[in-house]
């Protein structure tokens, strides 16, 4: 085991270990409104996290970076003046079912991570409203391809591509980094260029889609999988299943972290594979919140400060 990697696990064991809200026994919050109440009522303010820019850091958003025949796709970037000794590239890919969110939803990350040097790019990609699977994967993998074509311009590696997706999001960029070339789901201009990652963090969303837990949630009525990949599983099954993170698993994946809420046993299933191909994965599990936790204080920080850490151990300087 390298240095950085027992580095890694030792902080991010240290962050599981450490002071997060537990629920008590009984009812449990059903929203955000009721979460703060109920963590006011035991002396913890529940706040939702505000950044500021750093006047080091330029914004620009809007910018288009592929096209659907007159449907332009935007990209918005955070180039630090002075990018840190990683020069990674962070891309966060927003949350919403894969039916609604928008890439502004990750600007608070983005300031956190282009306030400490990085380069980060927040993505759009197509709704289920606008087009089913695999138009957003179609997307995602040519901001990806966008993305490491102007990396050396911004100051970053072109090898040093970190992906990081919530809820929805999650489930892409999963399957970003494990679908190869075999998976056909590269449509791009760009598809001479390599579209591995350094790195993948998946927050709280499915890392499989072909499985009886998702069949389950698909099966009801106005389900997010339904609208997103077209039908109910036992009607397109091929659909689950390359739709499916996990199916695609093939040893070629770069490390990745898992962000569970309240369930470190959610990716078992990717994780063993994982394993067995010798693929560095980790998990990390947040407690004692609803879903989209992360946004919020006091989950924001320890979730942002891991990924960090997880970030440095796939990185060599």
């Amino acid at each position: 085991m390298n240095r950085m990697f027992f580095v890694c696990f030792s902080l991010i064991h240290s962050f599981i270990h450490a002071e997060m809200p537990q629920f008590d026994r009984g009812p449990r919050p059903k929203n955000f409104q009721e979460l703060r109440l109920y963590y006011a009522d035991r002396g913890l303010s529940i706040t939702h996290k505000k950044i500021e820019l750093s006047q080091d850091v330029q914004q620009t958003n809007n910018l288009v970076y592929a096209r659907r025949k007159d449907r332009p796709l935007h990209i918005d970037t955070f180039v630090p003046n002075n990018v840190n000794s990683f020069k990674a590239v962070v891309i966060l890919v927003h949350g919403g079912g894969w039916k609604k969110g928008d890439r502004s939803n990750e600007h608070t990350k983005a300031k956190w991570f282009s306030n400490r040097g990085f380069i980060v790019v927040c993505p759009e990609y197509r709704l289920s409203g606008e087009a089913l699977f695999p138009a957003a994967i179609h997307d995602l993998k040519d901001a990806i391809y966008w993305t490491r074509e102007h990396a050396l311009e911004w100051g970053g590696q072109p090898d040093r591509i970190i992906l990081m997706g919530f809820s929805a999001g999650a489930h892409l960029v999963a399957l970003a980094a494990t679908a190869g070339p075999e998976a056909g789901l590269d449509i791009s201009e760009f598809q001479k260029q390599s579209n591995s990652v350094a790195a993948c963090i998946v927050v709280a969303g499915p890392s499989i889609t072909n499985d009886e837990r998702a069949f389950l949630e698909a099966r009801k009525p106005e389900s997010n999988y339904q609208l997103f990949l077209g039908d109910l599983p036992e009607n397109i099954p091929a659909i689950y299943e390359k739709a499916s993170p996990a199916h695609w698993v093939s040893g070629n994946e770069p490390p990745m972290l898992f962000i569970t809420e309240g369930n470190p046993s959610a990716h078992n299933i990717i994780r063993s594979k994982l394993d067995k191909l010798g693929i560095q994965n980790e998990i990390f599990n947040l407690t004692g919140g609803i879903h989209s936790e992360w946004n919020w204080e006091p989950w924001f920080t320890p979730t942002m400060e891991v990924t960090e850490t997880f970030i440095h151990s796939t990185i060599t300087h």
